[in-house]
């Protein structure tokens, strides 16, 4: 009884997520989408629903363009970057603790805004360097 009222209160856990979720403001269709997947999958249900269009964390851009993630979200805040135009906020895993964060990856015009503005900053640094 005691494993069957577990099941129960992990599946209502899961449930009040997805309803969070679906009504969050901040969050866009996909990203909605990819939240419903994810809580119908751990409840053994499958959208078999793939994603329209590739995107990337601040992490992964950071790791393939050698800067830190700090780098790229303080680049993408200063620019005006974090919209929909350029991706999309999603419900993800803190890294350090058990609690849900919105996340915002970015879509392929994202990406390249992001190598567009680090390559003029490389560049400006490259020629401030250079002057006596």
């Amino acid at each position: 009884m005691h494993q069957l009222q577990l099941v129960i209160d992990h599946d209502s856990l899961l449930i009040n997520q997805l309803a969070e979720a679906l009504s969050s403001p901040t969050l866009s269709a996909s990203a909605k989408l990819a939240e419903a997947r994810r809580v119908l999958g751990a409840l053994g249900l499958d959208l078999n629903v793939t994603a329209t269009q590739q995107v990337w964390s601040a992490s992964e851009l950071a790791k393939e363009f050698g800067v830190s993630a700090q780098a790229i979200g303080r680049l993408a805040n200063k620019y005006q970057v974090k919209t929909d135009e350029f991706g999309e906020y999603r419900l993800d895993q803190a890294i350090h603790s058990r609690k849900q964060v919105q996340t915002f990856y970015y879509n392929q015009r994202g990406r390249n805004r992001l190598t567009e503005l680090l390559n003029s900053r490389t560049y400006q640094n490259e020629r401030n360097s250079h002057q006596p």
